[in-house]
């Protein structure tokens, strides 16, 4: 796991030997061309760059961090990633650039030495100390140390975030966890359902956009008839979007 404000409070210049080439490849160019400029600008240095559908690690050191990765040359690195443009497990992905807090998920199945949860709850920390939560769907992990679980047991624990090369539809570098610590039995009521998930998205949404956010302390709302009516009004827009 690594730290995106260290990375960036990092950057340096890159001397050539440290640099795999000077300048990206013709194929790498012509493959993601929408993104040239990004490639061409950022090739070879210490950067994470953001973009609509997620994020492109150029750090040459990173590639030494990608599981299964260890014949991929920086070019195949940087192809990976965009490859998987808006399918990686992003809540894994903030995760492994920011601090992970602790995660939360009930078992579906075990087969072959691997556990799948169903669902798992995120929560995590940005660097500045404002705190996220997510989830991700259908997570397979490594059995070790989740033996004594079985279908439908739910548990909170700690696990280390990494990425890892796929290539089931061509290579493409996604997030994931191991090593899980503090596995604990919880109850499934203590792992949030969907619709708290997004109930806790608007509410924060609702206060950042609210005109008396400066002078409000956040724990007792002065605005509660607009933040229902517009609370009211954004789920009912989001299951017409569902439904559609």
């Amino acid at each position: 796991m690594r730290n995106q404000e260290t990375k960036n409070e990092s950057k340096k210049a890159m001397s050539v030997t440290q640099q795999p080439h000077e300048s990206p490849s013709d194929d790498l160019l012509k493959k993601h061309s929408e993104f040239a400029d990004v490639i061409v600008a950022d090739y070879g240095q210490k950067i994470v760059q953001m973009l609509e559908n997620g994020s492109i690690d150029f750090d040459p050191d990173g590639l030494k961090e990608v599981v299964r990765g260890e014949k991929l040359s920086y070019d195949d690195y940087i192809d990976a990633q965009f490859n998987a443009l808006g399918k990686t497990h992003s809540g894994f992905q903030m995760c492994f650039y920011n601090f992970p807090l602790g995660f939360k998920g009930c078992v579906e199945k075990t087969s072959n030495g691997h556990i799948c949860f169903q669902k798992i709850f995120i929560e995590g920390m940005y660097g500045d100390g404002y705190c996220f939560d997510g989830k991700e769907q259908h997570v397979w992990m490594d059995l070790k140390g989740f033996e004594d679980l079985k279908s439908g047991d739910c548990v909170s624990f700690f696990a280390e975030p990494y990425r890892y090369l796929k290539t089931g539809e061509g290579k493409q570098i996604d997030f994931g966890l191991r090593n899980p610590e503090g596995v604990k039995r919880i109850e499934k009521y203590e792992i949030p359902s969907d619709e708290e998930l997004i109930d806790q998205d608007l509410d924060m949404m609702l206060c950042d956009t609210c005109f008396l956010s400066e002078s409000c302390n956040r724990a007792v709302c002065t605005n509660i008839k607009w933040r229902k009516e517009t609370k009211k009004s954004m789920k009912a827009l989001l299951k017409k979007t569902d439904k559609e």
